[in-house]
């Protein structure tokens, strides 16, 4: 049964748009999209990125993770809908910006990957005359030499970057910084350092210097510089991360026959992207969980590599189960190429002029990303450490507003691209559970040959579907309550909840147990799986359908 009903309350922020680190107004741009508006879309996601067609192939999509519909059946396909609009949303979006005259302060941006080119993008809207330095031939950073045309497309990566040009930015390639200095002597007033981490970690183990052993990111940027490296038949990556999947289904589509993943925890603990492991998988790589090697030595047919089993132990500093050595089980397989994904490094000369940490980061201050260089900021890998596209991507807006405080501006990136919503009519459903459009892809048998895109954009008709299935959490209004001493700590709610509305308490109640409490009440979709599932009938949902 359906009614509509008129909604002039005011918007909360939904629990997918807190979970995006750039911001992006998720319902908003989804419902443009219900409503067939695919230009409005675009304009909204520009409000926040410069790179909606790159997120739309290539993000990992934080913000399905925390998508109200995943309570219910599967997530708003978030992401796709994200490609379909950047591909379907035209140029309306450009009429919102106005003239833009860069007339203020000379901005130096060192590196040309997303975080770089983020910022670039909003001090140019802010005015400011940006030049980015690009020490490789060709502008993108990791994006375009790390990852796979399967999963982002060249001919994409330069559009978006075109649009950043078209503003008056430029970039100059083959142009290596070698010290700050050269920059604040050119006239430069303030300097971004978004040089990413480019280099591959050594895996530390007898025997890693042998010919047959490279770096991931090495290995990626020669595919992706048009001289792949010639696998032979079996080849083994070393480590869990998206560098690692990248590898692997890279050499399965190079002519690998046998390619194996070793990895040094389990499954549940792989940073890699889900639905990456998954295709991985499917396209024939096998994954080895709890090995790592411990010494590689030539021999005849290949490199044998030993490997020791591994058990987990408590959790380390990240929170992840430390993997520990089980003394005496050990085994060794042959192959003809082993690459190393266990981590990346940045690149940096000793006098460049910024310090470094103890695990060889760019130091910034949390507040603004600040160096103690006066005028020199820095953000991306470069301070973090091997990230995502969308970490970047908030951390080059970060930066953008930082420095344009810095130069005198009013710190304001937020430009109003596509009108906001004044009334919105809003059908409620009985029962929110509706199926999910399936995301075309090339079969298995047809891609493992090829670097073609593996996943198809939806067509107006799926993408108008899919984006019905939104709840429209940001107008969805509950109050949640639980009986702090009737609580005897079962923790189902927190289980069954992805929305993370509960929490576990700090303090004890009459009977001696520690109840859990409601932590973010506003993320509650009225689902009804913590009502349920409690065997105390210690919640209550208000306001539920």
């Amino acid at each position: 049964m359906e009614s509509t009903e008129c909604l002039r309350m005011t918007r909360k922020v939904a629990a997918c748009q807190r979970a995006c680190p750039a911001g992006i107004d998720v319902p908003r741009y989804i419902r443009a999209i219900a409503d067939g508006k695919f230009d409005k879309a675009l304009a909204i996601i520009r409000e926040a990125i410069p790179f909606p067609s790159i997120c739309g192939y290539a993000c990992f999509a934080p913000c399905e993770r925390k998508c109200g519909k995943g309570q219910f059946d599967r997530a708003v396909a978030i992401r796709a809908l994200k490609r379909a609009a950047a591909e379907r949303g035209g140029e309306a979006w450009k009429e919102s910006l106005g003239k833009i005259s860069l007339g203020n302060k000379k901005v130096a941006i060192v590196g040309s990957g997303p975080s770089g080119l983020t910022a670039a993008y909003f001090l140019a809207l802010k005015g400011h005359d940006v030049t980015v330095f690009e020490q490789r031939s060709e502008a993108g950073g990791m994006m375009r030499w790390a990852i796979p045309e399967y999963r982002l497309p060249r001919e994409v990566l330069r559009a978006e970057i075109g649009e950043i040009e078209a503003l008056g930015v430029k970039i100059h390639t083959n142009s290596q910084v070698d010290s700050i200095d050269e920059l604040k002597k050119a006239g430069y007033a303030a300097v971004y350092l978004s040089c990413g981490a480019q280099k591959s970690s050594t895996l530390g183990i007898e025997g890693e210097d042998a010919e047959g052993v490279i770096g991931a990111i090495e290995f990626l940027v020669s595919l992706n510089s048009g001289n792949p490296v010639e696998t032979g038949r079996r080849v083994a990556v070393i480590g869990g991360g998206n560098a690692a999947i990248d590898a692997a289904r890279s050499a399965v589509r190079l002519g690998a026959e046998e390619v194996k993943i070793f990895y040094r925890r389990t499954r549940s603990e792989m940073p890699a992207y889900p639905d990456e492991i998954d295709a991985a998988i499917e396209e024939g790589v096998r994954i080895e969980f709890l090995s790592a090697p411990s010494r590689i030595e030539k021999v005849d047919d290949g490199y044998k590599v030993t490997f020791d089993c591994m058990e987990l132990g408590p959790p380390d500093r990240s929170g992840r189960p430390m993997p520990v050595c089980k003394f005496g089980f050990n085994y060794s397989e042959v192959f003809d190429t082993i690459i190393a994904a266990i981590g990346q490094e940045i690149v940096l000369a000793d006098d460049f002029g910024v310090p470094l940490s103890e695990k060889g980061i760019i130091q910034v201050k949390e507040t603004d990303f600040s160096t103690d260089v006066d005028g020199v900021f820095a953000g991306g890998d470069a301070v973090s450490g091997p990230s995502s596209i969308i970490d970047a991507i908030s951390h080059g807006q970060r930066a953008a507003s930082a420095i344009d405080r810095y130069l005198g501006g009013d710190g304001s990136i937020y430009f109003r691209l596509a009108p906001e919503e004044t009334e919105v009519s809003m059908a409620f459903y009985n029962e929110p559970s509706s199926p999910p459009v399936e995301i075309p892809t090339l079969p298995v048998g047809e891609r493992i040959t090829n670097f073609n895109v593996v996943e198809k954009t939806l067509n107006p008709l799926m993408s108008r579907k899919e984006a019905d299935r939104c709840l429209w959490c940001d107008y969805r209004q509950f109050v949640v309550e639980l009986d702090f001493e009737a609580c005897k700590e079962c923790g189902y709610c927190e289980r069954v909840c992805q929305m993370e509305v509960f929490a576990r308490g700090e303090r004890f109640n009459a009977k001696g147990y520690r109840p859990y409490v409601v932590k973010s009440p506003q993320n509650c979709v009225g689902c009804m799986k913590c009502f349920y599932n409690c065997p105390d009938f210690c919640i209550e949902i208000k306001g539920a359908e």
